[in-house]
């Protein structure tokens, strides 16, 4: 390979060198020291503020150059001064102080990313980026020199020939890097020269790639854990490349951020940290220390990981983000920090429904303990729904339909033409079937857009009744059923003995005669954890549940009692019912 002057149309080929370092493994911020003249560096963290002007704020860079990687191979030469702006291979960033500023084109850096950095004077400076770890794939381009970075692990760096020689097109191919002068210099000696962490530098890729590194991670999403609101479970996918089997650990450790920018864009304070469990012996176990397993030679693992929003501090106002590190490494040089961001509210408020079980039910005939619930010979089960408000209070449904209001819009003020969302969509919880008709449907059925209707048939009563007590402990509430409410069970309006008429069908009959009225009194005691002990880490925040007891009364002369289990999951965050009418 010989060295040559570029053209404005050729191929550039530049190296630098960079030393550079992360933080404490449990900071969300990455150091790196320049050295006067050029540098390669890896971002590993994605910057709360990527314009260029931000993230090289009170640091003297004469210019920043992103290799864009989408016309051709790329060629090698020595000297980074042959840089020309008008290369469609970079994106190049100048400082307003530079004449030159005008040209820029590279406006953001982005973390998982490689960039070349030519600081001015004479004194080495410390550029400090904070914001959040990313992973990001390398997207190899064939047949041509590449500018990559790896996560490397400082406290044991691979040697570039242990890193790379497990894909044949990577496999003792050259390799670029820069030495303190600022030029470029072949690694000679690659079976004893060593990775550093936060460096950026040059290989040849022949032929088509995926290569990872010796322990590459994959993703349900996106390049990191990011849970949001809704999201309870994600894989976390391990892929060993090596032909000998590794031993993976995987930590959990704060951030340390004071913020952190969400998916739409904002920078929220982080409220805390994210607890998480993992899924291994068909059972879940919370991961509150290193998790060590091996991962046989050239496989794939997949370990579920979960988060337990209720293990979080409830945020005082709202929803908060919450974010945590993920360190996975193989012990042989390689160190992930993995991005863990997940979102929760300070309130259970919604709808909730779900399941009891009944077990135990009391022997009224039983003149010893008619009160005492006996284990049954089977078990009844039946639906529950409860609605919470924004002001906890609880309410016992019998059913709820779920609705949506449609977004408005109105004319752009810039634009008249153009039509702009006012308000957005949003769902509703009715339980007033006389309102359904103002409110849109949320699914498709046989070509009409419908509701989502709840029903509870094991309850007789139409409006909701309120529950006394503190969702997620406790609470009890009575339901009254009169002897000639329609919705009786003891009432047929077209059977003789039971309609509450006399024989000739005139005459209405007291209580008593044919139907009673009786009551049902309901408590429901949560429980903190899952009485089925299967570690669930939605318990407590999106799935509850505990004891139901029920006290019958009016149905036999002595009350009856039954007992058994319950369990809620969350339907909706929806907190007013009825649209608030």
């Amino acid at each position: 390979m010989s060295a040559g002057k570029p053209k404005a149309a050729g191929a550039l080929f530049v190296l630098a060198l960079i030393w550079a370092s992360l933080g404490a493994s449990e900071e969300s911020f990455q150091r790196v020291d320049l050295a006067p003249g050029w540098n390669a560096v890896f971002f590993e963290v994605q910057p709360l503020d990527t314009s260029c002007a931000s993230v090289f704020s009170g640091v003297p860079v004469k210019s920043v150059w992103a290799w864009n990687k989408r016309f051709r191979a790329m060629q090698y030469i020595q000297d980074p001064t042959q840089l020309l702006v008008e290369d469609p291979d970079w994106l190049t960033y100048f400082p307003t102080t530079d004449q030159r500023w005008f040209l820029s084109d590279l406006h953001a850096i982005h973390g998982g990313r490689c960039y070349l950095i030519d600081l001015a004077g004479d004194s080495a400076v410390t550029l400090e980026v904070r914001g959040k770890p990313v992973v990001r794939q390398v997207d190899w381009v064939s047949d041509s020199f590449n500018l990559v970075g790896f996560h490397v692990d400082a406290a044991s760096p691979p040697t570039f020939q242990s890193f790379f020689s497990l894909d044949k097109s990577l496999r003792d191919k050259s390799i670029y890097r820069i030495t303190a002068e600022g030029r470029s210099q072949k690694v000679l000696a690659p079976q004893a020269d060593r990775m550093r962490p936060g460096e950026a530098f040059w290989i040849y890729c022949e032929g088509e790639c995926a290569y990872q590194g010796p322990l590459g991670l994959g993703f349900d999403d996106r390049d990191g854990l990011e849970f949001g609101t809704l999201i309870t479970e994600q894989n976390l996918r391990l892929m060993n490349a090596s032909p000998v089997e590794k031993t993976v650990t995987v930590d959990l450790v704060g951030s340390g951020s004071g913020a952190v920018k969400t998916l739409s864009g904002e920078v929220s304070a982080v409220a805390g940290t994210v607890p998480l469990s993992y899924h291994r012996l068909l059972k879940w176990s919370p991961l509150d220390g290193p998790l060590t397993f091996t991962l046989p030679a050239n496989s794939e693992q997949v370990l579920p990981l979960a988060v337990r929003r209720a293990d979080m501090t409830p945020p005082k106002t709202g929803e908060s983000v919450y974010e945590s590190i993920l360190l996975v490494s193989d012990g042989s040089g390689t160190l992930y920090r993995v991005p863990v961001t997940a979102m929760r509210s300070n309130t259970p408020g919604g709808l909730w429904a779900g399941t009891v079980v009944l077990t135990a039910v009391s022997e009224a005939a039983n003149p010893e303990h008619p009160d005492d619930p006996t284990r049954a010979g089977s078990e009844f089960s039946f639906r529950i729904i409860v609605h919470v408000d924004e002001d906890g209070q609880a309410r016992l449904l019998q059913h709820v339909t779920l609705m949506q209001v449609q977004a408005t819009y109105v004319p752009d003020p810039d634009d008249p033409n153009v039509q702009i969302e006012a308000t957005p969509a949003r769902y509703v919880l009715i339980t007033r079937d006389d309102l359904l008709a103002q409110y849109s449907g949320v699914s498709l059925r046989d070509g009409k857009v419908v509701g989502r209707r709840i029903t509870s048939p094991t309850f007789g009563f139409d409006a909701p009744v309120s529950l006394s007590g503190t969702f997620s402990n406790s609470l009890s509430g009575t339901v009254t059923m009169y002897y000639d409410d329609p919705l009786n069970p003891l009432l047929h309006r077209y059977h003789p003995d039971h309609n509450n008429l006399d024989e000739r069908y005139e005459q209405l009959l007291p209580e008593g005669k044919e139907s009673f009225t009786f009551s049902r009194a309901i408590e429901l005691d949560f429980t903190a954890q899952d009485p089925e002990q299967l570690g669930v880490p939605a318990w407590g925040y999106e799935l509850v549940g505990g004891v139901y007891r029920e006290t019958l009364s009016g149905i036999h002369q002595n009350d009856i009692h039954v007992e058994g289990t319950f369990r809620l999951s969350k339907v909706a965050d929806v907190a007013v019912l009825n649209d608030g009418q």
